[in-house]
């Protein structure tokens, strides 16, 4: 069943909308939106969509355009950026990358599966490290060990540079600046921070 709560329900419909498309077949749901639908746990407010298909911006244009209001923020055949109705929705041709687990489809809506969106929130967190980025990693460290999501973050990113990423893991300086999510279940920041430098510590 889909925490639908956790999202508004103008996001929610154009969400289907982008699911019944053909030609975005090959994008599936994650970040914080897929996750939150999955485990209920915070607001979610856009959509990232992520596939190992070619964007095509022209097609993609034509298609969002009929969706709604839209504005095209960024446009390539590896990234295509837009708001529709004011909403944020992103496309992402993340075929450099291996897919590590199965795609799961609840109620019509496909969706990468929490072990999956733990690579790529540490590896969100080496880049810049959100408020948003962290809350969701200490929800998922309610399933996981960090342990077990850096072996995910390695399966996925075979490259990349494990060493930042856990510098990253410790700093908080700009998450503590910026706004906090709506979030559905009993949370604390600080108590977040916390159990993720103990998690950290224990490596």
């Amino acid at each position: 069943m889909l925490q639908t709560r956790t999202v508004a329900p103008e996001l929610m419909e154009l969400l289907i909308k982008l699911m019944n498309e053909n030609a975005f077949s090959g994008f599936n749901l994650a970040g914080g939106t897929a996750l939150a639908l999955q485990i209920g746990h915070r607001n979610s407010v856009d959509i990232d969509m992520f596939g190992s298909s070619e964007i095509k911006p022209a097609l993609f244009y034509d298609i969002l355009s009929g969706f709604g209001e839209i504005a095209e923020r960024q446009s390539s055949t590896n990234i295509y950026i837009s708001e529709i109705n004011k909403i944020k929705v992103d496309f992402v041709n993340y075929s450099n990358f291996p897919q590590i687990d199965e795609i799961i489809e609840i109620q019509g809506i496909r969706m990468f599966t929490p072990k999956e969106i733990a690579a790529m929130k540490l590896n969100a967190i080496s880049g810049r490290g959100s408020k948003k980025d962290f809350i969701d990693l200490y929800f998922l460290l309610k399933t996981f060990t960090l342990e077990e999501m850096i072996g995910f973050y390695r399966e996925k990113y075979t490259d990349a540079s494990e060493f930042m990423m856990l510098k990253s893991l410790s700093y908080f300086g700009d998450a503590d600046l910026q706004p906090e999510p709506k979030v559905f279940k009993e949370f604390n920041w600080e108590e977040c921070k916390n159990t993720i430098l103990q998690e950290v510590n224990k490596l």
